[in-house]
């Protein structure tokens, strides 16, 4: 399981880079603790497995397809800590069947952040860049990494699930499967081999700044009516922030008003209706002057 990530770590990379000096964007380097083990020069070539029956297979660990299928809307309330930077706030998820969600964080000093999607617009609202509806390349980077199973839905935006081999994170064996996004960055799934469970995601967020690359770590799984959800995560832009995140109330199933997921200008927007719109009443009148 995924939860939307990109708003809560974009929004405080914005807000150091525009406070630092040094405003040069990251540069993506390998994972630490991240080791690719070369086959033996004199060993035949391996056959992988595929991608997809790799997802599948995590899919099936997690608590299985029907389990999914069953859950119809998610909310999720946590922490955010930034550790060095000294930032700590609160953050709530709104996601609903089909990939609509709304997503906001309020940090002390910084103010609050936002995002959603509609089905059909993805907007972000950040304290730094404002409001904005994204289009393109940075709107496909934002949806792809928002799926809240992967392993499940990665056919909505990815056109392949391509195995690039095993390799060793911090003494963990994982698989690593690339989807190959259809008009957006690519981003690298690493599978525990002995539970299947995600145990991280790697891509590269399109942003006003330019590209970030963004590692997310997951990390405490727990089962909630029938399936394995992160109840914490590590998300981290190399050599620039790390941030954490802690769950620490998840419901599905629950009451979501559908209005949550609009444009905020097409949900606060008058009524086009006359009759719809409230009735203006007039300013109360001044006291008369008493008499000289």
């Amino acid at each position: 399981m995924q939860r939307p990530p990109k708003l809560l770590i974009t929004a405080f990379a914005a807000l150091l880079a525009c406070t630092s000096q040094d405003t040069t964007t990251p540069k993506s380097d390998p994972a630490g603790g991240t080791k690719h083990e070369p086959a033996a020069p004199s060993e035949p070539a391996v056959q992988l497995p595929a991608g997809a029956e790799l997802l599948a297979a995590h899919v099936e660990a997690a608590g299985g397809a029907d389990i999914i299928n069953k859950f119809e809307t998610i909310h999720a309330v946590g922490t955010i800590d930034t550790g060095e930077q000294k930032l700590r706030g609160t953050m709530q998820m709104w996601w609903q069947k089909g990939g609509k969600f709304y997503l906001e964080q309020e940090v002390e000093g910084v103010g609050k952040s936002r995002a959603g999607y509609d089905g059909t617009n993805i907007w972000v609202d950040e304290p730094i860049t404002g409001l904005r509806l994204l289009e393109g390349e940075e709107a496909q980077s934002y949806l792809q990494s928002s799926l809240m199973f992967p392993g499940h839905d990665w056919q909505q935006h990815f056109a392949a699930a391509n195995t690039l081999g095993k390799v060793t994170n911090d003494g963990v064996e994982v698989w690593e499967v690339e989807l190959v996004s259809n008009g957006g960055p690519n981003i690298v799934i690493g599978l525990d081999t002995k539970t299947k469970l995600i145990r991280y995601m790697k891509t590269t967020q399109v942003t006003p700044m330019g590209p970030l690359p963004i590692e997310a770590y997951a990390e405490d799984y727990q089962v909630v009516e029938g399936y394995q959800f992160s109840m914490k995560k590590r998300s981290s832009i190399k050599a620039l922030i790390e941030l954490k995140e802690e769950i620490t109330s998840f419901e599905v199933n629950v009451e979501i008003d559908p209005s949550a997921f609009l444009f905020p200008s097409e949900r606060e927007q008058v009524p086009a209706d006359p009759a719809a719109q409230p009735p203006i009443e007039a300013p109360p009148k001044a006291p008369e002057p008493g008499p000289k």
